[in-house]
């Protein structure tokens, strides 16, 4: 199992990461442009909303991406494609701010695309959701020069079972 996660910490309510997650055009905002998550079934992370997600810079059809999950604190996805597995999205309150954890845990079978993903794949994936992250706290912040924050980036924490 591969799993990758970041957290960031953002002075706001969950209403607003809410709305930042979940509404199309402040998605495009933040989203990385390597990554298209395009509609096929439902409303854009909506419960039991399909998506098709495509690599875009590999040319790769990606993976379906199911909402099997959804309530005012959390977005699971079910994956299943070239990659199988699940996507979640979770915020809280912690005082003032609000932590936002992306955490994806997946399994490629097919042997050389999972080579890919073990090497180059991986770290790539790192470096966009770190971005993401950093992207989203912007967008809702403001940029960096007009926020009191500690300045610190998304906060990476990487397990592997």
């Amino acid at each position: 199992m591969i799993v990758q996660e970041e957290w960031v910490s953002i002075t706001t309510t969950p209403d607003v990461v809410e709305r930042h997650l979940t509404e199309p055009a402040l998605m495009a905002q933040w989203r990385s442009p390597l990554v298209q998550l395009q509609p096929i079934e439902g409303d854009l992370m909506s419960l039991g909303s399909v998506h098709k997600m495509r690599l875009v810079s590999l040319g790769l059809a990606g993976s379906d991406y199911t909402v099997v999950e959804r309530d005012r604190e959390h977005i699971l996805m079910k994956i299943n494609g070239l990659w199988e597995g699940q996507e979640l999205w979770r915020w809280f309150a912690d005082g003032s701010r609000v932590v936002v954890q992306n955490r994806v845990e997946y399994e490629v079978a097919n042997e050389g695309l999972r080579v890919f993903v073990l090497g180059l794949g991986r770290f790539v994936a790192d470096l966009d959701m770190r971005v993401q992250l950093f992207r989203l706290r912007e967008l809702i912040e403001g940029p960096a020069s007009g926020r009191s924050s500690d300045g610190r980036g998304p906060q990476r924490i990487v397990v592997e079972e």
